[in-house]
């Protein structure tokens, strides 16, 4: 084909250049992921050295990604204060889901387990209700305007209704209704 007389390297960047990046447009959806996990981040955690731990290898195999992980924890909780801190995926399905998770246990420790309901607006991504539901939390949808922002009356409306089982609210970044939106309703 058309890449079959191109040397490794230029190969890779006309490969490069056919890929959807946010260098070359908007993407809507996997945006918050493209965003919160930037190039400079994934480059040391993708080197071969690094990367290319088999996910089953056997635990004497893995010491030094425990001691690695055991000593940025500490230095994290040193640094902020707290107790403890996660290492979850900050952004994506997985770090919507692991953020709800969190939320979950946090109402279960103060005694609060039965809250339970979380709020998606309309414009949310479909990860947004699903990753609800598979945390163990019914989802309530929320309104939102004409020009895609998030109707805030129908939000006090459901706070106001669910205030006893109130768990959370998810609100996504960009939006995904029409185009890509930013929440300038919520203060």
């Amino acid at each position: 084909g058309v890449l079959s007389g191109l040397a490794c390297p230029s190969a890779t960047g006309e490969l490069e250049k056919r890929d959807v990046s946010l260098v070359h447009s908007m993407i809507p959806l996997g945006s918050c992921t493209m965003k919160l996990n930037s190039t400079s981040e994934l480059q040391p955690v993708s080197r071969p050295e690094f990367a290319n731990i088999h996910p089953f290898a056997p635990n004497h195999q893995t010491l030094g990604y425990a001691e690695l992980i055991k000593e940025l924890h500490d230095d994290l909780c040193e640094i902020t204060g707290y107790d403890s801190i996660s290492f979850q995926p900050n952004s994506g399905a997985q770090g919507e889901y692991a953020g709800l998770l969190a939320i979950k246990a946090y109402h279960e420790d103060i005694g609060e387990g039965h809250r339970n309901i979380c709020l998606v607006p309309v414009s949310a991504h479909g990860t947004n209700p699903a990753s609800a539901q598979m945390a163990g939390l019914s989802v309530v949808t929320v309104k939102t305007l004409p020009d895609g922002q998030i109707d805030m009356d129908d939000v006090r409306d459901k706070c106001d209704k669910y205030s006893k089982s109130l768990s959370s609210i998810m609100i996504t970044y960009p939006s995904s209704v029409y185009t890509l939106v930013y929440t300038y309703s919520i203060e």
